[in-house]
């Protein structure tokens, strides 16, 4: 398994390696979509210079981005989305996080079957452009502390087998699973379909230097016969601790692996 880090900064993609992750899983701010090709060369440059693979992207289509509710603008839409996926492809990046739960968020008075339309209308766009330049998008359902649609493996699932494209599959996120007390069991129905993995502590703190146990969600993504990317999705705090917390997580991260991926 490869393990990333979730940051755009650049002086911390630079340490990544040193700390001991594999890879960099930056935001779609990172890639300045709404600036110029000049600007975002200058970002490619620096970004390619510190030398990490750049694997992963999140926070994909923003809230102004709308792809659910009365005024969205598909022209708007595809536009952003060739330009965010190209750049992306640019950097090397190979999955896409798709959980953009402000752009998604379904307004009052909307109805949830229209609103499933339009994401399933925007699933195909990203499919298709995504295979275009050679990545994958992957659906991220989240808890619903923090949107009102697509919450669950099984409804991230039923959307990707809808469209039925491969440049959209399914991400698992053990925070939003412990969040919303889904059973590892029906994520497992899922099998097959992942293509990227996130995790971290409750509060969004590196795994394993928190409360939560890590291994219940390794064990599920071996039985899923899963053994790819995992970024973790922290918040950067406290300066003077973050570098040596990224250290631990990531070493006692690869511990567990080993322990679970090697046992009979």
């Amino acid at each position: 398994m490869r393990f990333g880090l979730c940051t755009g900064a650049v002086e911390v993609i630079r340490q990544l390696p040193a700390w001991g992750y594999d890879y960099a899983d930056v935001g779609g701010r990172t890639v300045v979509p709404f600036e110029s090709d000049r600007a975002f060369a200058e970002v490619k440059a620096q970004l390619l210079d510190t030398g990490v693979p750049i694997e992963g992207m999140g926070g994909f289509i923003p809230e102004n981005v709308r792809i659910v509710g009365p005024d969205v603008d598909w022209a708007l839409v595809r536009g952003y989305l060739e330009t965010t996926i190209g750049r992306a492809a640019e950097l090397g990046v190979k999955a896409i996080n798709w959980g953009s739960a402000p752009s998604k968020r379904v307004p009052s008075g909307w109805s949830m079957s229209r609103a499933w339309e339009q994401i399933e209308r925007a699933a195909g766009l990203i499919a298709g452009i995504a295979e275009a330049a050679g990545l994958v998008v992957v659906i991220e359902p989240i808890n619903p502390r923090e949107t009102n649609i697509l919450y669950y493996t099984v409804e991230g699932l039923t959307l990707a087998q809808t469209i039925n494209r491969s440049g959209l599959r399914l991400l698992v996120d053990y925070y939003h699973v412990m969040k919303q007390d889904e059973p590892l069991d029906q994520v497992k129905l899922a099998a097959g379909w992942i293509a990227h993995a996130h995790t971290s502590d409750d509060q969004r703190e590196f795994p394993c230097l928190g409360r939560w146990d890590q291994r219940p969600f390794l064990r599920a993504l071996r039985e899923m016969g899963y053994d790819g990317r995992l970024s973790f999705e922290v918040r950067r705090r406290d300066e003077g601790t973050y570098a040596e917390s990224a250290r631990t997580s990531v070493r006692r991260m690869r511990e567990l692996y080993r322990e679970i991926y090697t046992a009979p």
